[in-house]
């Protein structure tokens, strides 16, 4: 009887001890989760576009678009938003960066994006034109897409949408770059 008793509880401590420990890996599990993950800006900002450059003109204006919904959301420190702004610069076409300099890209970003923040306007949604929507054609000896995107946008004074065409050209390196881009 003794020797049931001393097995019952050797088997009870060892069934807590268990739970203990159980429940000790849940925890450290759940909160090195949280920690791993990456915020928009972060995300953005780490992506080597020496490494893992866009391979078609609807990724470029994809991630471009990642780009520019991170940057109305505000959840960046300014550093962090001259990055992204270096990140967006990559993206583009040798010509139009010598048009935009850094230093003014990033002054009239940050002039745009205090103008949203003032109308309290956010990007709710973005529609990239599919795949066998996208226009290529050949300007001037140079190889050029023309993706269209819609930007649903909603703020104070309601919501509304706007359309946007980017030109894109294939540099030397046969990599897609924003050349320019108007408003429909």
């Amino acid at each position: 009887m003794k020797k049931k008793n001393n097995l019952k509880s050797i088997i009870i401590v060892v069934f807590c001890a268990c739970l203990c420990v159980g429940y000790y890996y849940y925890l450290t599990q759940k909160n090195s989760g949280k920690e791993d993950v990456l915020t928009d800006a972060e995300m953005i900002i780490s992506r080597d576009l020496n490494k893992s450059y866009p391979k078609t003109a609807r990724e470029v204006v994809k991630f471009y678009n990642q780009i520019l919904k991170c940057y109305y959301e505000q959840g960046y420190s300014q550093e962090q938003l001259e990055q992204i702004a270096e990140q967006a610069r990559e993206l583009m076409d040798q010509e139009l960066r010598e048009k935009n300099p850094q230093d003014v890209y990033l002054e009239a970003l940050q002039a745009d994006i205090s103008a949203y923040d003032k109308k309290e306007q956010t990007i709710s949604s973005i529609r990239l034109e599919g795949v066998n929507e996208i226009e290529y054609k050949t300007v001037k000896g140079s190889e050029c897409a023309y993706v269209d995107v819609d930007y649903y946008l909603k703020g104070k004074d309601g919501s509304q949408r706007a359309s946007q065409t980017y030109i894109l050209r294939k540099d030397a390196d046969s990599k897609w770059r924003i050349l320019g881009f108007y408003q429909e």
